[in-house]
């Protein structure tokens, strides 16, 4: 399609970037962040020489770009910038209480996480939270990938009841309104079991983190960095409810 529509339209046309930045997405899904990254830069490019450096569309793209970067180690100054711009240009188009705010919030929140700044992402996250449950009635599952995204906080400070708690509201409400099988779902799970397995239920932990195990080896592009997570976790569940046999076929499999 892209080789198409640049035959139609010109490498710089906007109906390009588009599908560049679709392509970034499937690039980013399967783990493939650096590729993630090329593609949208390049959506980036054309979006910013066709709309300007101050538009909506290019906040956007910048925020898709800082995605790519902040899953790429040691590249967090570099992705915080982005996000930053895009949403002084966001909140300048569309007012504070906008979803495209909450999604350069999002980013800003996993680029402070990352940094291990805990109260930053905390407070990020939580305005992310509160736009959607005002926009949406509070009735969307990107409520829930804010709770998650908090959760997370939560997690790294090393208060997993309190992660344990916001990982289950996430799946409560990815439950009103995604398919039981869906990647979000996964990712939730696996999260869940890494919050009580650092409370020491090894069984529980091992029931989420296999749960959340299968959703995620059954999608079309797994998210490589969640299903090492759960590899890990069961390792780890596996090894203290002494099946040394199963243990062995996590670790062997992250090896």
């Amino acid at each position: 399609m892209l080789v198409i529509e640049r035959r139609l339209y010109g490498d710089r046309h906007p109906q390009v970037a588009d599908t560049l930045v679709n392509l970034g997405a499937i690039q980013y899904e399967r783990g493939r962040y650096a590729d993630a990254e090329r593609y949208q830069r390049e959506a980036l490019e054309i979006i910013r020489a066709w709309h300007g450096p101050q538009h909506p569309r290019t906040a956007s793209a910048l925020t898709m770009v800082a995605r790519a970067i902040v899953q790429q180690a040691e590249r967090y100054d570099e992705a915080a910038a982005m996000p930053n711009g895009s949403l002084a240009i966001q909140e300048g188009a569309y007012g504070p209480v906008h979803p495209r705010v909450a999604s350069a919030l999002n980013e800003l929140g996993i680029v402070a996480l990352r940094r291990r700044q805990m109260d930053e992402a905390e407070k990020l996250f939580q305005r992310m939270v509160g736009i959607y449950r005002e926009v949406y009635a509070d009735k969307h599952y990107y409520i829930g990938v804010g709770l998650s995204n908090l959760g997370g906080v939560e997690q790294e400070r090393g208060a997993y009841a309190k992660a344990e708690s916001l990982f289950r509201e996430a799946l409560r409400r990815y439950g009103d309104t995604l398919t039981p099988g869906h990647q979000l779902i996964g990712i939730a799970r696996v999260r869940l079991g890494r919050a009580i397995l650092g409370q020491r239920r090894y069984r529980e932990a091992e029931a989420e983190s296999l749960a959340g195990y299968q959703i995620l080896t059954k999608q079309t592009h797994p998210p490589e960095r969640w299903v090492a997570y759960a590899r890990e976790d069961l390792a780890a569940a596996y090894d203290a409810l002494k099946q040394r046999d199963r243990a062995a076929i996590y670790r062997k499999v992250i090896q």
